[in-house]
């Protein structure tokens, strides 16, 4: 009898654990109306950076992953096979209706993989300082990949140079979880592969501290997102499982370009496509997001001084001196359309990596005065200001949105 009771238990709590994982979604529940009052307003592209095709380690053929970047509606897809540069020889760059493609290549290097972004030449595998300046010859653009990645981690966090961080590497969010939650995701993802997916939206803290650290006065260092997807997980020499699907990683997050203009969407502009689309990662015209809780709405990221706009990516040039009212102030702005009643949030402004302020449930707007600045400019050369956004979901928060950073440079 004991036996049958405790049967019973156990299979009631098995239905129950598979209900809640079946059923289980988090969704943002956006404001309607017109954007946000951004003073410099953006045209956001949201885009999928750094996955693996058949070219090298991926198990799927780059037309196949183009299709599903494409069903997805992603504006932007750009590729970064192993140490190759094939896809753009084989002529695959381009427009798929309405989806901009690019190649780029994901470089071994003695100190780890280095993501080129606008190459034109294929850059052959070697030592960091060669591959960099092969890179910086062509105009494109370096970001150090998964930092810290127990499996293929940065080694030298010293060096200078490159150009931007994988603050968000999805292989490096499950890989990095601890052996119980790793259980949890490959259990559940044959249930529902949404819940499984939804642990790898957690916070990279040593990233983040990496990241905040490196910004040095003009040389900011951008964020950006990426899925470094290969669906293809080596069990054994011989067995490997399509795990997780390109479809699902797809999904978990972008980096959202801010760009001025559109791009062309002509085959015969494409190189111009892929200045501005790497010029924007460059400087920082972009922030990233988890996606799968739902697509950014009005998401916007400012700072005012003496009537000048400036957005992440920017540098204000503050000459202490040459500022006459001491009344004087700079004013930080930031928003997104989430409906508080449904999901609370927090909008959370940093300053050099320390949090400075926060918002809850509204736009937030801060000012720094000038004698505030003043102080500061005692303290340190330069200032970098960056937003996070955290939404609630009941009891769960997850820091949903990271910008990029703001700098302020002080001169005389």
């Amino acid at each position: 009898m004991e036996l049958i009771i405790l049967t019973i238990i156990i299979f009631s709590l098995a239905a129950l654990f598979y209900l809640r994982v079946k059923l289980f979604r988090l969704n943002i529940k956006f404001l309607e109306g017109p954007d946000l009052k951004a003073r410099k307003p953006f045209l956001d592209l949201s885009a999928i950076i750094h996955f693996h095709t058949a070219y090298s380690d991926g198990s799927m053929t780059l037309g196949d992953v183009i299709k599903i970047a494409r069903s997805l509606k992603a504006d932007i897809a750009v590729s970064s096979d192993h140490n190759t540069l094939k896809p753009r020889y084989d002529g695959a760059e381009g427009y798929y209706n309405g989806l901009f493609y690019f190649a780029g290549e994901e470089i071994n290097t003695n100190y780890g993989h280095l993501l080129a972004l606008g190459v034109r030449e294929e850059i052959e595998r070697g030592d960091y300082e060669r591959v960099l300046e092969n890179i910086k010859k062509q105009n494109a653009i370096s970001v150090i990949c998964h930092p810290h990645n127990w499996w293929t981690p940065w080694k030298n966090f010293d060096v200078t140079g490159y150009d931007g961080i994988e603050v968000i590497n999805l292989d490096s969010q499950w890989r990095g979880m601890n052996p119980f939650y790793i259980f949890i995701v490959f259990l559940t993802y044959w249930i529902n592969p949404f819940y499984a997916m939804h642990f790898l939206a957690h916070k990279p803290k040593k990233t983040i501290k990496f990241w905040d650290n490196v910004q040095r006065g003009e040389s900011m260092k951008a964020g950006i997102a990426s899925i470094d997807a290969h669906s293809n997980v080596k069990i054994t020499k011989k067995i490997r499982v399509k795990f997780p699907k390109y479809e699902e990683l797809f999904s978990v997050s972008r980096t959202h370009i801010l760009l001025g203009e559109g791009l062309s969407g002509k085959n015969e502009e494409i190189e111009k496509d892929i200045e501005k689309v790497t010029a924007a990662l460059k400087s920082g015209k972009c922030y990233f997001s988890f996606d799968m809780f739902g697509s950014p709405k009005g998401f916007y990221f400012e700072a005012v001084l003496k009537n000048q706009v400036y957005s992440s990516g920017d540098a204000v040039h503050l000459y202490l001196k040459d500022i006459d009212n001491k009344d004087e102030s700079m004013i930080v702005y930031s928003g997104i359309r989430i409906n508080p009643k449904a999901n609370p949030f927090i909008i959370s402004l940093f300053l050099n990596g320390q949090k400075l302020t926060v918002s809850g449930n509204t736009d937030l707007k801060y000012e720094i005065p000038f004698n505030r600045l003043e102080e500061l400019s005692q303290k340190y050369r330069s200032l970098f200001l960056r937003i996070e956004v955290d939404v609630l979901f009941g009891w769960k928060k997850i820091t949903y949105l990271y910008s990029n950073n703001i700098g302020v440079i002080f001169r005389g």
